[in-house]
């Protein structure tokens, strides 16, 4: 993907593999300066701008499409505790949020990658959700708790760029530990949630379809569980069944969007 990262190219890829603690600050501080300046001079993008968290399994599927689809995007990383910014744009503190060149700003990830599909490069890529598919959803829901109890503390812990500055972790772990409880306490019970996980990931084997698809073809059941999925690769001790662990390699190269294995530090 042609991407823009606003943070720059090297910049990602020197967060993902080293961890830079500076080059962090300047990307998180560059991501809200340029949001902030378009909110003053209400300037549209020469390119579709996603604002995002790069820890987000919801912003994950927003970049996916335009990895899938090849197409060039800006990709704003907004400090975590930065209200003003997503407020301004759509009137409420979420991401991922989509701002076009024609003006349209809009909220939702899978409004956002349907938007995409259906108006940005040749056709229309992604088949609806499988509504079927039972087994699936049903996993989804059973593991989100397991995956909960994982991701914060870690996506916490990890020197993303929307938690450059301190007031951006504090303003995360104090709105997570009020639906999980205390980080300390999940990250002293991890062995029993990675157990979990584990037990979990085998089931999701066999419900893989095809190598690089759950479904026969691929479709917004993907966009949805590699994003969960990419999450967990956060996570130490882990047991990857192959299939999964090929369904997720493949996908993060198809759309461009780096695992964080090497990221993991408990």
């Amino acid at each position: 993907m042609d991407g823009l990262y606003l943070v720059g190219a090297e910049f990602v890829d020197v967060c993902h593999r080293l961890s830079i603690a500076s080059s962090l600050a300047v990307g998180a501080g560059l991501g809200f300066a340029a949001a902030s300046k378009k909110l003053a001079a209400k300037a549209a993008p020469a390119l579709p701008r996603l604002y995002i968290y790069d820890h987000c399994p919801f912003c994950v599927r927003t970049r996916m499409i335009f990895g899938l689809k090849g197409l060039p995007v800006e990709l704003v990383f907004l400090a975590n505790h930065d209200e003003a910014t997503p407020i301004g744009l759509v009137g409420a503190k979420v991401v991922p949020i989509l701002e076009t060149p024609s003006g349209l700003v809009m909220p939702e990830s899978m409004d956002i990658v349907r938007y995409v599909d259906a108006n940005y490069g040749e056709k229309v890529i992604l088949a609806e959700a499988d509504a079927t598919r039972a087994d699936l959803k049903a996993w989804i829901k059973d593991s989100a708790e397991c995956m909960r109890y994982l991701y914060h503390p870690r996506f916490h812990a990890t020197l993303f760029a929307e938690f450059a500055a301190q007031a951006s972790r504090d303003y995360y772990k104090t709105k997570k530990e009020k639906t999980i409880g205390s980080f300390e306490d999940a990250i002293a019970n991890s062995a029993a949630y990675v157990a979990q996980l584990n037990a979990f990931l085998v089931q999701l084997e066999p419900m893989l379809q095809k190598p690089h698809s759950v479904n026969e073809t691929l479709s917004y059941d993907d966009i949805d569980l590699f994003g969960r999925l990419r999450g967990l690769t956060i996570v130490q001790g882990v047991t990857w069944p192959p299939k999964v662990r090929e369904y997720i390699e493949y996908m993060s190269k198809v759309s461009d969007i780096p695992l964080l294995d090497t990221l993991a530090r408990f």
